[in-house]
């Protein structure tokens, strides 16, 4: 069973390569590769137990009891009344029974069904609270690996888009200083214009050393999160994204936080754990209320003072069982103390987990609309840039550009293609935050956002 998973997980990655790898592919791994996700995975796991345990405070509990040892007992009763079918009757009579180091066992069954306990009904609610805990904390768990994977892939797409340019401008560098060195040497040009191509290609390649670090290093990062090689992983076109749908009102996403938030859902389930505990210790909180059955067989066998004995009894019985503390010497009235704080704390964490997710949305909403329009302004800019360049390119042809300022045009329409695409990760990842903010982010944002991804090109290879 476990080779076949295994082959299925196999197979299913060698299609994904051959496809290119997407970000939902991305995100699939990282949920079988990712320490940190199994780790929320194995916490989940053993918060719903809560339930469980919550339910079995309210039902019975049956218990064994035994015990064997050695035991004395010395018994006297006087003025009895005695009688016996040819002996009569007389009173007055005295008994004496004795065990000197006997053989005492004992056994017993003890039921216990509870009928009224506060402090019980506070730990329900405390244990059914943990489990819904549990699955909030899970929630943002999967919320927080979505955008990892997310941030990781698209870290890898900028990082590689920025050394491909570095690439071509270094390449244009070369030539430039080139052309610049045997027009110094023919006199055409003084030395300073020579040394200052030297320089400005130096100073690219230096950049693109720093480019290929950035490469290696978010490469690694990606692997380490999926187990994946990246060398298959999609790329961002030369268009903006036309699917995304527009967001809503601030208003209205606002809302959406609040209502969804896993840190919000967290935070009032401890404000009603909290309050439970306050009840635990007030007037109605200190008496219980039990159904308690019992059956039982004791023995002590042995020797005593007036020969070998033989005690037994038998005990069954039902019964309403009640507890009322009359001094605990203030610990109630300080635990109730410490209970009202505690409840008010929460309270407190609350309002600021509120105040917290409602900025939280401001940021995200204002992120997205204002990555949106970097989108936008950055096309126009590349499109401005590479009619620039055609015209200096123009210009060096008739003699009215020289090489360094083709260069420098070749340079910003490269750098702006790069901050062009850099903009299209940070609108795409502005998109996921928002709607992870208001807790409502699965793997369909990530299929949409796959929608715009392209293959690859040979040239960023």
């Amino acid at each position: 069973m476990k080779a076949a998973f295994l082959v299925t997980c196999l197979l299913a990655s060698a299609g994904a390569s051959a496809a290119g790898l997407s970000v939902s592919d991305a995100w699939q791994a990282a949920m079988r590769h990712d320490p940190q996700f199994e780790s929320a995975q194995a916490q989940w796991e053993a918060g719903k137990t809560h339930t469980a345990q919550g339910r079995a405070l309210w039902l019975p509990s049956i218990a064994a009891q035994g015990s064997a040892g050695r035991a004395d007992q010395q018994s006297e009763t006087s003025g009895a009344a005695f009688s016996a079918p040819g002996f009569g009757s007389t009173n007055g009579v005295d008994f004496r029974t004795s065990v000197n180091n006997g053989t005492s066992r004992q056994w017993a069954f003890v039921a216990e069904q509870p009928l009224y306990d506060p402090g019980r009904m506070a730990d329900f609610t405390a244990q059914k609270n943990a489990s819904a805990v549990a699955d909030a904390q899970f929630q943002q768990a999967q919320q927080d690996l979505l955008l990892r994977t997310a941030r990781a892939y698209f870290a890898v797409l900028t990082a590689r888009g920025q050394l491909v340019a570095l690439r071509q401008l270094h390449a244009a560098a070369e030539q430039a200083r080139a052309a610049a060195q045997g027009r110094y040497e023919s006199g055409d040009i003084p030395a300073t214009d020579m040394r200052e191509a030297q320089a400005r290609a130096d100073a690219i390649g230096v950049q693109e050393l720093d480019a290929q670090t950035a490469v290696t290093l978010s490469e690694a990062a990606f692997a380490d999160l999926t187990g994946l090689d990246p060398v298959a992983l999609k790329d961002l076109p030369d268009s903006e994204p036309t699917d995304l749908p527009a967001p809503d009102n601030l208003d209205v996403w606002t809302q959406r936080a609040l209502a969804g938030s896993p840190l919000l859902a967290m935070q009032r389930l401890a404000v009603s754990t909290a309050s439970a505990q306050v009840d635990r210790f007030g007037l109605l909180g200190a008496p219980k209320l039990s159904l308690v059955a019992k059956y039982g067989r004791e023995s002590l066998q042995g020797n005593g003072d007036f020969g070998a004995a033989d005690i037994t009894g038998r005990q069954a019985s039902i019964a309403l069982q009640a507890s009322i503390p009359l001094f605990t010497g203030g610990m109630r009235s300080a635990q109730r103390h410490e209970a009202k704080a505690l409840e008010h704390k929460a309270g407190a964490d609350l309002e600021a987990a509120d105040q917290s997710v409602r900025q939280q949305a401001r940021a995200a909403w204002f992120g997205l609309t204002t990555a949106a329009a970097r989108v936008k302004a950055l096309q126009r800019l590349h499109g401005s840039t590479q009619d620039r360049l055609g015209a200096t390119r123009l210009g060096v042809e008739i003699g009215d550009r020289t090489a360094l300022e083709l260069l420098n045009a070749q340079a910003d329409y490269l750098l702006s293609g790069t901050d062009f695409q850099k903009a299209q990760s940070e609108w795409l990842l502005a998109d996921l935050q928002l709607a992870a903010v208001a807790g409502a982010l699965t793997e369909a944002d990530l299929v949409r956002i796959d929608r715009h991804l392209v293959e690859r090109s040979q040239e960023s290879k």
